[in-house]
Order: C-alpha cells, then structure tokens, then sequence
C-alpha cells in the first residue's frame, strides 16, 4: 500500500513541476527577460513556480497563480527582499516585508508586517 501511495505522490509531483514549467513557458514568451529558477514544494502540498523578470524574483503557486512574493530585489548578500510578500494563509490585503534566500537544494522566506508586529519563516525543497 505504502508503495502506492508513494507513486501517487511521484506522479502529483511531476504533474506539478510539468504545470509550473508551462506556466513558466508563457511567462518567458510574454516577458523576453524571465527566467525560471525552478520549482519548489511548500509545506509538503503545495507547488511553488519561482522566477525572475528583469531584476526581480517572483514566487508563483502553481495551483492557482497566488503570487506570494511580487517582485523582491537583489541585495548585495545574495539574498532577496522588499516589500512585496503575501502570506497565502493571510488576508489578501496583508503585505509583508520579505527575504528570500536560494541555495542548490531549498529556499527561506523570511516576512514580517509593518513595525515586525506578525513575522513567519518558511523554508521549502527545490524539486530537481
């Protein structure tokens, strides 16, 4: 039963990055400056498509197109950050100021609200 469960969750998976690299397909041939970093699994359910466009990163969920972080910048340290971020478990009017940090096989968001009142931390799998 297990290894039934465990193909399932194989073939979920691939469905998944083959959507996020459609959608990351019509997002290069609608922005000639995008470019997919690649996608990555929040929270062990959700698919999460991340990209650049010029200068800025994007964090796209896959299901259904929330974008939870709306164009960080690049500092100097490698990271990215601004304010920009939605939490998909907030209220849609709720910003965050926000940092991304990449490495070969994760990524940490790190947000906090206005006068770091409410902050959250999360760290997701890059798929390969």
């Amino acid at each position: 039963m297990a290894n039934g469960i465990r193909r399932e969750n194989n073939i979920n998976r691939l469905f998944a990055i083959a959507t996020a690299l459609i959608l990351g397909a019509v997002t290069l041939a609608t922005t000639a400056s995008a470019k997919i970093i690649g996608v990555y699994f929040r929270n062990g359910e959700q698919f999460i498509l991340v990209r650049t466009e010029g200068d800025l990163l994007y964090c796209t969920r896959v299901s259904d197109g929330f974008e939870m972080s709306n164009g960080l910048a690049p500092r100097a340290d490698g990271s990215w950050s601004e304010f920009t971020m939605k939490h998909p478990d907030m209220p849609k009017f709720m910003t965050y100021r926000g940092t991304a940090i990449l490495t070969e096989v994760s990524m940490t968001l790190e947000g906090c609200t206005a006068g770091n009142a409410q902050c959250d931390s999360e760290t997701w799998e890059k798929l390969k």
